[in-house]
């Protein structure tokens, strides 16, 4: 039953309220500004109550990022106990009462209705993910990012002295190399300085490590976060006391948390990271993380197309969250989102996004980094994100109601369409074992979920899609670029004859280049690159 009282908050495009900001004042200004657009009135902000119908931005105990909004007696209250939570709670109110959509950093819905009167039941909501981040550009800026509730890199950066791989900042092996062999990794019967790690049981190298951190904080003292971690590689270091404590712990974990232990000791103001990553995995048998230290756990193996709570295939990365679950309470999990090798290729994961985030927070994941495209665009990067941003924030969310809400208001008259496609391809995907690997790409498919004949049905998708949007050149854009990935896969998969080829690669380039596409893999092929490849492929076949 519903007992709320129905608040007019504009009529006849005049305002029936006033927004009380207390301390509040960046809340009340985006919700002014909304509100405006929305009603076309325009809405005072006082500091202090008034007898008038209110909109009253107050103080309360919701924990760090949680809220709670109300309607009492005339007013609506909206509470938070800091300004980022009333941020939050602004934006939140917006969307789930009034209707607005942040579907990109440049498209949102905003609903018109000069005569807006809002009836609704108490809401509070409290995160269980305590730092929520996504890789994506559009969550790299900070206003689109906390209209999503994320976390923006920038705020990150101001943060985190060092985000990971640090050992060579803290022990340049430039500087130390030459004259000094046995700080760096005894690998393979010989010391490397390049691309290894250091000797983690020296105690000159402690001494290095602890100098050259302090150096680092006292240029960014704000900085609360500082990782002391391994390197991109696995040559991690064999000396003999370093293999013994390695052993002991059954973990190459053991020589590494073993050091950063020791470091985090002479800084009990700062939270000192570590990576889980690669080799060091895998949980240490005895020795735990000391109460500053604070352990990322990247799960760079598991499987990306079967939940990790029941795949088989990531069994490994499932038991590695377990084991560190039960010795760490707060545990950083660096997932990943991406295909490294083919960032513009058909990447059906969109299923497992909600079943992985409910089994990381119910096993002691408090702070979750999504790694999806550091570059422009990407497959479906804004409907990924935009899903993924919904479950960080409530990983109950009903993650179906979410996508066909996106795809409706993003898509528009074509969003049926683009609904069928994901279907598909994530139905065949499955059926062929459900097996999706972030440096993969289509080649692996080309004989089950991308075979010429389903080929033919996701591209025909998309053509009808494409011709279904004609007469909305805006909405047009953005189907021709969701569509990049099939006409990415068929050129690489060389589907059709030189002709058909030929169009599929000029239509490729084409929008990728309207959407200012650079990156086809991480590391080093261009969108130019690829489309002259291609063609010149195309030239020999037809020879």
């Amino acid at each position: 039953m519903n007992l709320c009282k129905p608040v007019c908050i504009a009529e006849n495009k005049k305002a029936n309220v006033v927004i009380v900001a207390g301390e509040y004042r960046r809340g009340a200004e985006i919700l002014a500004e909304y509100l405006g657009k929305i009603t076309d009135a325009v809405f005072r902000i006082q500091e202090t109550s008034t007898v008038e119908p209110s909109i009253v931005l107050k103080y309360g105990e919701h924990g760090m990022h949680g809220f709670c909004y109300r309607i009492f007696d005339k007013d609506i209250e909206i509470e938070a106990e800091n300004e980022q939570a009333m941020v939050y709670a602004v934006y939140d109110w917006l969307e789930r009462v009034v209707g607005c959509r942040y579907y990109t950093r440049t498209f949102e819905f905003i609903p018109f209705d000069a005569n807006l009167t809002v009836c609704f039941e108490e809401y509070r909501y409290s995160p269980v993910l305590e730092y929520r981040e996504i890789l994506y550009r559009d969550y790299g800026d900070p206003v689109f990012a906390e209209k999503h509730k994320m976390t923006p890199g920038c705020r990150r950066e101001e943060n985190w002295g060092f985000w990971c791989h640090s050992f060579y900042t803290l022990c340049p092996p430039e500087e130390y190399f030459e004259e000094h062999p046995e700080y760096f990794s005894l690998h393979e019967g010989r010391r490397v300085g390049e691309k290894a790690q250091l000797c983690l049981t020296n105690p000159e190298v402690f001494e290095i490590v602890l100098k050259n951190l302090k150096k680092h904080m006292a240029e960014k003292p704000g900085a609360r976060y500082w990782s002391v971690s391994q390197n991109d590689n696995a040559a991690y270091c064999q000396c003999e006391k370093c293999r013994e404590l390695n052993e002991r712990e059954g973990s190459p974990m053991g020589s590494v948390l073993d050091f950063v232990n020791r470091i985090a000791a002479h800084f009990p103001d700062k939270v000192i990271s570590t990576l889980a990553y690669w080799y060091t995995r895998k949980a240490p048998a005895a020795l735990r993380p000391a109460e500053n230290v604070h352990i990322m756990l990247c799960n760079i193996e598991a499987n990306r197309g079967l939940p990790v709570e029941t795949d088989a295939k990531s069994a490994g990365s499932r038991q590695e969250l377990l084991d560190w679950k039960e010795i760490c309470r707060n545990v950083f999990l660096w997932d990943y989102c991406i295909q490294f090798r083919n960032l513009v290729s058909p990447f059906p994961n969109l299923r497992v996004l909600g079943k992985n985030i409910r089994f990381f927070t119910e096993n002691n994941v408090r702070s979750l980094f999504s790694q999806c495209n550091r570059e422009i665009g990407g497959e479906f990067h804004e409907l990924r994100g935009y899903l993924l941003a919904k479950l960080m924030w409530d990983p109950y969310a009903d993650e179906r109601v979410i996508l066909e809400d996106f795809l409706k208001g993003y898509y528009k008259q074509a969003g049926p369409l683009i609904l069928q496609y994901i279907d598909l391809i994530h139905d065949e995907m499955e059926k062929a074992g459900g097996e999706l690997n972030i440096f993969g790409g289509p080649l692996d498919a080309g004989d089950t979920w991308m075979r010429e004949e389903l080929f033919r049905q996701y591209e025909n998708l998309f053509e009808d899609a494409v011709f279904l949007t004609e007469g909305d050149r805006e909405v047009q854009f953005r189907v021709k670029t969701a569509a990049l990935p099939i006409y990415y896969a068929g050129i690489v998969l060389g589907y059709g004859g030189p002709e058909e080829r030929f169009r599929r690669i000029a239509r490729f380039a084409e929008q990728a280049r309207r959407t200012g596409l650079v990156m086809v893999e991480e590391w080093k092929i261009t969108v130019d690159k690829f489309v002259t490849d291609a063609v010149a492929e195309l030239g020999t076949c037809m020879e």
